[in-house]
This record gives structure tokens, C-alpha cells and sequence, in this order.
């Protein structure tokens, strides 16, 4: 049975292996050629230009029209006065950013960059893509067309951060991070109607090592594949299920299986006092799975806010049993931490809400229930804040059969690296709090968790 087990799981990773090359290229062979023109019902994209005082003709006259400059004192609290600026840009949010691309004949196209712009010396001014000390690509600022100009003067978005701000005060460092949070970015709906479709939910680009929500591939918008470790409301060492699924126009059909070192110890009859020897991981409060299981779900065809769904167990295999930890918080010497063990058919729900944060690439909320377990969180990719590019995930596990409350708090940095690279990968601690062995309120699990962006032809252009 171990054997036939191991030869399951390597049939289904070199299927998978196998397939996703031809998704990507029919996905990208889809995607709508972007058009460079400016006509009316496009040029509405681009903010309104700066008044006569703020834009001045000067500087020499480019193949793309006249250069537009800043005149006038800078205010801090206006970013179409900056001089010297820069803008972590996803083309996801604006079109302006695939326009700069263009200008600056950037091929293949970046989903997310950083862009700086240096208006400081008349006639030696300049853009550039990536670090100032080793830039993807750098052009004068005449280079770009008047339309991107415009746009990237005009932009005021919680993404542009002032490289030339006034000198600081003594109170600065109580208002400095207050004042670059913009009450316009911290809510605001979805941009991409992939997100608010009940057929084109599963589409993700990014693929997380423990939990969260599975990538999703589209064949052919409706009808893709999905893929993940652990469940959406799982964290690091707490689920050891690994799952796949095809989507259909809303429905979806998967299996489930497990990976029995993704939680951290079984053992038959074990007994124990608790991770002595590991504690950063612990031995209870986890989610233990069946050898092989279906999971049928339905997302009601009203938009993607309701979510339905069927688990149900077909072999439960042989492995050993969860480990025991004694509870120290009580006398009893039979008493041990709960876990739960994954049995029988479960029926499972999600409403959730789609919408935006503070320049966030995918976000929501939700209220679930899902094996038994009800949830509630909160996740948001890619958002930007205070000069940095960040993912937040916050999950509670509010009731359960048999586990503890606990709470997930997961941030992943993403500002690591550069060019293509800046926001396709992101790590950073995942914390889970629960009631721990001792009786008290405590760390379950510290660790790493790690996430990348698989790539850009998601992009609803």
C-alpha cells in the first residue's frame, strides 16, 4: 500500500508537470494584442495634465513632442509637485505601465517594476526601470510620450514614493509613514473582472509553500486547473494535504491527498509532553487527512462572493495516528491536546468579498466553514504601503470539533529583489497563536513561508 501510495503522488506531479507548459502557451496565445493607440475612449485611462503654472515647454523637443517639466516649489502632500519620485507600477492596476513599457521598448512586458523619474536638472532629465546603481533600462525623459508624461506626474496613488522629500522635523517621525497612506487607496474594487466572476475565480498567479490559496491556471478562461499544499485557511506544518483540481464554469472536481511530513510528528501510541526538542512546531492543533479524498465545489453564478462545496473520504489508508501531548494545564494524565483527524463527508462554504487595498493586486474577506471549522480572515497580495511591497494574510479559526481557537498572522516581503524578479517572489514569518500544552496562550508555530508569482499571463489586459 506505501508503494502504491508514493507512485500515486509522482503520477500526479509528473501530470502536472506535463500539462502546464501547454497551458501557459494557450493562455498566452489568448491574451489580446495591446493596443498603443490614444483614441478617445482610451485616453480616459490617463489623468488630467497639470495647469499652465505646473507644466512648462521647456527642454529640447523629442520624437515624441514636447517635454513635460515641473515648475514651482514641491509640496509634500501633493505628488504631482515631486521633482524626484519613484512608482512600484503593476500594469494589473494602470495601463499606464504597459504604455512605458512601450516607450521604453521593454520586451517581453514586466507585470510589476520599479520606475524612477528624476525632474531635478532642466534638460537632464531622465526615467529609469530598477535600481539607480544597475538599471534594467534608462531613457531621457524626452524619450517618453507625452501621454506617459502626463500619467506618471499625475499619478497619486500610494505606489509613488517622494525621493526628494523636504527635511524632517520633530514630528516627523510620528506623521512621516501617516502622511504617504492615502485615504483613496485603502478600499477600493476590483480592477480586473476575473476577480468578481464566478467562472474565472480560481485564476492565481501565485503559487505559496504552506496554505493559502491555490494557484490556478486558466486553459481557456473558464476551464483550468488548480493547484496547492495544504488548504486556503492552513499555515506552515498545520495541514499535510495536497490537492489539484479542473474548473468548469464556476464547478470544480478534485482530489485530495497527504504528505504525511507537511504536519510535524505521528507515531502509534505515542505519548509526549509536548516539542520539547521543536519548539517552534507544534505536535497538536493540527489537521491530519485520509490517504485519498474527493472535493466537489460550486461558486453560485451571481458574481464570486459565494462559494459551496462536498469533501468526502474514500480510502483513509494506514498510517499511524497523530502523536499524543499530554495537556500540562490540567492533572488529568489523560487528558491530551486536540487535533483534528480529517473523517467521513463534510460539506463546506465560503462567502467572501473581492476588492482592493492599498494598491493590492488580489484581496478579500470571508466567512467560512470548511471541514467541520469555521473561519474568518482577511488576505491581500502585493499591497503597498509606506514605501514597501507586502502580502498579509490573517486567518482565525473561530470554532471546531475538536481543535483550539487559533489565529494565523502571515506577512511575506516582496521589495527583495530586482527587475522582473521585484514582486514574483516574497517570504516572511508566518505566526500561529493558540492555546498551548502548558494552558496558556501562546506561539503553535513560528516559521517561513514563502510565495512566488508564477508569471504575467494572467494579466486581464
Amino acid at each position: 500500500m506505501k508503494f502504491k501510495s508514493y507512485v500515486f503522488r509522482i503520477v500526479i506531479v509528473i501530470a502536472f508537470l506535463v500539462v502546464l507548459p501547454s497551458f501557459v502557451v494557450s493562455q498566452s496565445d489568448d491574451i489580446p494584442e495591446i493596443s498603443t493607440s490614444t483614441p478617445e475612449d482610451t485616453i480616459k485611462d490617463v489623468p488630467e495634465l497639470l495647469t499652465d503654472e505646473q507644466i512648462t515647454d521647456d527642454g529640447p523637443i523629442g520624437s515624441n513632442g514636447k517635454i513635460l517639466t515641473i515648475t514651482g516649489e514641491q509640496v509634500d502632500d501633493d505628488p504631482r509637485t515631486w521633482k524626484y519620485f519613484r512608482i512600484a507600477a503593476s500594469v494589473e492596476n494602470d495601463s499606464l505601465f504597459i504604455w512605458v513599457q512601450d516607450d521604453m521598448e521593454i520586451s517581453p512586458k514586466l507585470g510589476s517594476y520599479f520606475i524612477t523619474v528624476d525632474l531635478r536638472n532642466p534638460g537632464n532629465e531622465i526615467a529609469f526601470i530598477g535600481s539607480e546603481d544597475n538599471p534594467l533600462k534608462l531613457v531621457s525623459w524626452g524619450q517618453l510620450s507625452n501621454r506617459v508624461q502626463s500619467g506618471l506626474i499625475n499619478f497619486t496613488g500610494a505606489a509613488k514614493e517622494n525621493l526628494n522629500p523636504t527635511a524632517p522635523n520633530f514630528a516627523s517621525v510620528f506623521t512621516d509613514v501617516i502622511k504617504k497612506i492615502r485615504v483613496s487607496d485603502a478600499i477600493a474594487p476590483p480592477k480586473r473582472f476575473r476577480e468578481i466572476r464566478s467562472g474565472t475565480a480560481y485564476i492565481n498567479p501565485y503559487f505559496q509553500v504552506f496554505g493559502g490559496e491555490h494557484v490556478g491556471f486558466p486553459i481557456k478562461s473558464d476551464f483550468g486547473l488548480s493547484f496547492g499544499l495544504g488548504n486556503q485557511y492552513s499555515g506552515p506544518m498545520e495541514s499535510e494535504a495536497i490537492g489539484a483540481k479542473f474548473h468548469l464554469l464556476g464547478a470544480s472536481i478534485g482530489v485530495v491527498t497527504r504528505i504525511l511530513e507537511f504536519t510535524h510528528e505521528r507515531g502509534s501510541g505515542v505519548i509526549t509532553n509536548g516539542s520539547d526538542d521543536s519548539p517552534m512546531i507544534a505536535d497538536y492543533n493540527n489537521i491530519f487527512l485520509p490517504h485519498f479524498a474527493l472535493e466537489f465545489n460550486y461558486v453560485i453564478p451571481f458574481g464570486n462572493f459565494f462559494e459551496v462545496g462536498f469533501f468526502t473520504e474514500i480510502d483513509s489508508g494506514n498510517a499511524a495516528p497523530p502523536v499524543q501531548v499530554r495537556n500540562k494545564g490540567t492533572s488529568d494524565p489523560n487528558d491530551f491536546m486536540p487535533n483534528l483527524v480529517v473523517q467521513g463527508n463534510h460539506f463546506n462554504w465560503e462567502f467572501r468579498y473581492p476588492f482592493r487595498t492599498f494598491g493590492s493586486t488580489r484581496a478579500k474577506v470571508y466567512v467560512a466553514k470548511y471541514l467541520g471549522e469555521t473561519h474568518v480572515g482577511f488576505s491581500g497580495r502585493e499591497m503597498k504601503l509606506a514605501n514597501s511591497v507586502f502580502d498579509v494574510r490573517i486567518n482565525a479559526m473561530v470554532s471546531s470539533p475538536t481543535r483550539n481557537f487559533q489565529i494565523l498572522f502571515e506577512t511575506l516581503i516582496s521589495d527583495i529583489a530586482q527587475g522582473f524578479a521585484n514582486t514574483s517572489f516574497a517570504f516572511g514569518p508566518s505566526i500561529r497563536l493558540g492555546t498551548k500544552n502548558d494552558g496558556k496562550f501562546g506561539a503553535l508555530t513560528i516559521l517561513l513561508n514563502m510565495r512566488w508569482k508564477i508569471g504575467d499571463i494572467f494579466v486581464e489586459q
